[in-house]
C-alpha cells in the first residue's frame, strides 16, 4: 500500500459533486497502471484528470468531502482500522475520541459505559480506550478448549511461565475456564443437596452449604484470574489472597463493627456505615497484600489481588449467612437464602474489592507502591464508589425481584469493564517504556 503523508495538513478532498464511483475507478486505475510504484504527486496529477480531484484545503478535509468518499479513501490510502473518521468533517480521529476534535461532532453513541467512562476519565485523569467489550470477555466461555489450554491458563506466574511483554497481546484478554468452574460447582451440589434435602443426611450440611457459599465468588475469581494477561500472579498465591484476605479482612471488619458505631441497616445511614467500614477493611487488606507483593504492579493485578480478597469475604460471610438462617429459619429458609445470595454475588463484595485493587495500582502507575499513594486524591474518590455502592445495596429500599441490586451489580461492572480497558492500555504503555529504556 502506498504511504502518504496523513498530517492534518495533507488530506484528501473532493468537491461533494465528485462522483465516488467514478474517483475510486480512477484510484484503481492509477495503480494498475503504475503497478503500486507511483508517488503522491502523479496520484494526484492523475485523479484531477480521470475524476474531477480538486486538491486539498488548508485546514484538511472538512465539510467539502462526502462521508462515504472520506471513509473509503482514506481507508486505501493506508490509514489503520484503529483510526475512525469523523462523518460531519472527514477528519481522521482517535479510536477514544468520543467528540471530534476539530468539529465537534459525536463520534459513539451514548451508551451507560460511554457516560461512565467519560466521568471516571474526570476522576482518575486517564483517557480510557476501549480494548475489549463486555462481549469480548466472555466470547470464548462456549468454544471448545482441550486440556492443554487448560493447563496453559493455570501454568504462570514463575520465572519461567510469566511472559514477555512483547508477547502479551491486550487485545486477546479472554476468560472460558471460569464457567467450567461453576460447572463443577453445580455438578457437585446436586448430590450433596439431594443426601441432605430428599435423605435427611446431616453429614451432607456442611458440603452443600460450602458448595454453595463458594461457587459464584469462586468463579468470578477464576475470571479476573484469566483476564490478568500479564500472567505474573502464580495461582497459589491467588488462593492465599483468597482464604488469607478473605479471613484477614472479615476479622478487621468485626473490629470495626465493635465500636460504637450505628450499623442498623434498617435505617439509611446505619446501612452506608456497613458499606464503609466493610469496604475500608478489605481495602486495607487489598492493600497490605500488594504492598507486599513484588510481583504485582499493574492495574490487572489490583483487580485480581481485589477480587480474591472480596471472593474470600464473600465466600466466608455467605456461609455465615446460610447458616444462621438455617438455624434460625428452618431449611426452606435456608434453601432461598442460598439461590439469593449466590445469584446476587457477582455484583458484591468480589467486585466492590476489585474496584478498590484497581484504583490503588492505577494511581501507582509506573512508580514504586508507596504510602503517599494511599492518600492520593483519585484512589479516594474511586474507593467512594464500592462503599456507595455497599451502602446502598443495604438500605432498605424495597424493588420486586431484587431489582436495585441488579442494577447495582451492572454498574459495578461498568466500572469493572472500564479499568480492565484501562489495564490492557497499561500492556502498550509498559511496551513504550521497555522500548526507550
Amino acid at each position: 500500500m502506498i504511504k502518504l503523508n496523513r498530517s492534518m495538513n495533507d488530506k484528501w478532498i473532493l468537491q461533494k459533486n465528485t462522483n465516488s464511483k467514478k474517483l475510486i475507478e480512477s484510484y484503481l486505475n492509477v495503480i494498475n497502471e503504475t503497478k503500486d510504484v507511483a508517488d503522491k504527486a502523479m496520484i494526484i496529477e492523475k485523479l484531477k484528470i480521470l475524476s474531477g480531484y480538486h486538491g486539498r484545503s488548508d485546514r484538511g478535509s472538512l465539510s467539502t468531502m462526502g462521508v462515504r468518499f472520506s471513509q473509503m479513501c482514506f481507508y486505501m490510502f493506508g490509514y489503520k482500522n484503529e483510526n475512525k473518521i469523523c462523518p460531519e468533517c472527514g477528519v481522521v480521529v482517535d479510536a477514544s475520541d468520543s467528540v471530534c476534535p476539530e468539529c465537534g461532532f459525536p463520534l459513539q453513541k451514548k451508551n451507560a459505559q460511554n457516560i461512565i467512562n467519560e466521568n471516571l476519565d474526570k476522576i482518575t485523569g486517564a483517557k480510557s480506550q476501549n480494548y475489549v467489550t463486555f462481549k469480548d470477555l466472555f466470547k470464548n466461555t462456549f468454544s471448545k478448549h482441550n486440556e492443554k489450554e487448560l493447563d496453559d491458563v493455570f501454568i504462570c506466574g514463575g520465572s519461567k511461565t510469566t511472559p514477555t511483554l512483547k508477547d502479551i497481546d491486550p487485545k486477546k484478554a479472554t476468560a472460558w475456564v471460569y464457567f467450567k468452574i461453576l460447572v463443577f460447582f453445580i455438578i457437585a451440589y446436586i448430590p450433596v443437596r439431594i443426601g441432605f434435602i430428599n435423605y435427611g443426611n446431616m453429614n451432607f450440611l456442611p458440603a452443600m452449604i460450602m458448595l454453595a457459599a463458594f461457587a459464584v465468588p469462586v468463579t468470578i475469581l477464576i475470571f479476573f484470574f484469566e483476564i490478568n494477561v500479564f500472567r505474573n500472579i502464580p495461582f497459589y498465591k491467588v488462593m492465599k489472597y483468597f482464604i488469607l484476605g478473605g479471613g484477614l479482612s472479615l476479622i478487621l471488619a468485626i473490629l470495626f463493627f465493635s465500636l460504637d458505631i450505628n450499623t442498623d441497616i434498617s435505617t439509611y445511614f446505619g446501612a452506608m456505615m456497613v458499606g464503609l467500614i466493610e469496604e475500608v477493611a478489605k481495602a486495607a487488606i487489598v492493600a497490605i497484600f500488594l504492598f507486599k507483593s513484588k510481583r504485582s504492579n499493574y492495574i490487572l493485578n489490583g483487580l485480581l489481588v481485589g477480587a480474591a480478597v472480596g471472593a474470600g469475604f464473600a465466600a466466608f460471610e455467605t456461609a455465615g449467612y446460610i447458616l444462621r438462617y438455617g438455624l434460625n429459619g428452618g431449611v426452606a429458609t435456608m434453601l432461598q437464602t442460598m439461590i439469593i445470595r449466590g445469584f446476587l454475588a457477582p455484583g458484591g463484595h468480589v467486585a466492590w474489592a476489585a474496584i478498590e485493587g484497581a484504583a490503588l495500582m492505577y494511581v501507582k502507575g509506573f512508580d514504586k507502591l508507596d504510602k503517599k499513594h494511599l492518600n492520593d486524591k483519585r484512589f479516594l474518590l474511586i474507593c467512594l464508589i464500592p462503599i456507595v455502592l455497599h451502602g446502598v445495596w443495604d438500605m432498605p429500599i424495597n424493588t420486586p425481584y431484587c431489582l436495585l441490586q441488579i442494577v447495582l451489580t451492572i454498574f459495578a461492572w461498568l466500572v469493572i469493564i472500564y479499568f480492565i480497558n484501562l489495564g490492557l492500555k497499561q500492556v502498550d504503555d509498559a511496551k513504550a517504556l521497555e522500548k526507550e529504556a
